[in-house]
């Protein structure tokens, strides 16, 4: 990867389009994502000597992984990452080592290199679950904040979770959509971490308007994708805003809020339909979607539309 193109500021949407965008470079399903340099400059990381003890516990541990496993640790091994893993489990170096390795076992078994350049907004092979994943899922890349941190956002309350249960085969394409979503999150902020030599994270924007008792009585949906983040992808966000949150909200994060770890509930902000002045103290409008108050005509966030009736025909077998 071309670090150069990390420029600073919004200047770094061109390099996030590039990575995650829908005019995007596709990798190979067998890419392994790694960045350099491995080592993060002197007083950048937050606990040096955790990192460092991490680093040997996972080296330790490396021979009991079969061949794939190993390849995806040594992928993930620069500094900043494990930096990561240290942050999202603060009691011991030891939940941390758990933590990396059972990522990146997973990562194998999930296949989510393969999901990742499948599910591609800029994929060359519209497949039917690639256009199911773009007609009805609700998270992608958006832009860049003035500190050149990654935006993402999603539609959350336009999502069909009714049209997704009901059909099937549908929930297991936004699950896998999720994991995609998830991934570019995760590389962008380790590309941009590895260029500015400092531990980026991303802001999400969450826009609930249209959230409806049929969310709620399919919240279930929403339990499953919430599931995936913070178990495998550590400390890749900086900030979620909940806008446009109407009344029903909080019936809905009853439910979702107590599987997120404790660290992770405290970067939400419940925000109304008066958001865009705090949001914008961080994200210029250019960055944002039409759709959320900003100028952005198109992003790589799919439409979040109503699913069929039937669409489980077009998955069949895919």
């Amino acid at each position: 990867m071309d670090l150069s193109a990390f420029r600073g500021g919004a200047d770094n949407a061109a390099a996030y389009e590039a990575l995650v965008g829908t005019t995007g470079t596709i990798p190979s399903p067998s890419f392994l994502p790694k960045v350099a340099p491995l080592a993060a400059p002197a007083g950048a990381l937050s606990d040096p000597e955790a990192v460092a003890e991490l680093r040997k516990l996972v080296e330790a541990r490396l021979a009991t992984l079969d061949a794939d496993a190993q390849k995806m640790v040594e992928a993930h091994m620069d500094e900043f990452t494990l930096q990561r893993y240290v942050m999202a489990r603060p009691a011991s170096v030891e939940e941390a080592a758990a933590m990396f390795l059972g990522a990146m076992v997973w990562r194998v078994e999930r296949g989510v290199a393969k999901l990742f350049a499948e599910l591609h907004p800029a994929a060359p092979d519209h497949s039917a679950r690639w256009l199911a994943a773009r007609a009805h899922f609700y998270g992608g890349y958006s832009g860049a904040a003035r500190d050149g941190s990654p935006v993402f956002v999603e539609s959350l309350g336009q999502a069909d979770l009714a049209g997704i249960s009901r059909e099937e085969g549908m929930l297991d394409v936004m699950l896998d959509a999720y994991v995609q979503y998830l991934e570019s999150v995760f590389r962008v902020v380790r590309a941009a971490s590895a260029a500015s030599g400092t531990l980026v994270r991303a802001f999400i924007v969450v826009d609930c308007s249209g959230l409806s008792l049929s969310t709620i009585r399919n919240i279930g949906v929403i339990k499953k994708v919430a599931s995936i983040g913070p178990q495998y992808y550590a400390e890749s966000t900086r900030c979620v805003w909940i806008v446009n949150a109407p009344t029903l909200f909080a019936a809905a994060w009853a439910a979702v809020g107590p599987l997120l770890p404790a660290h992770t509930r405290k970067k939400v902000n419940v925000l109304g339909t008066g958001f865009l002045p705090t949001v914008s103290e961080h994200i210029d409008p250019s960055q944002l979607p039409e759709w959320l108050g900003g100028t952005k005509p198109t992003t790589a966030c799919p439409r979040a539309a109503p699913v069929p009736e039937g669409a489980a025909a077009s998955l069949a077998g895919a």
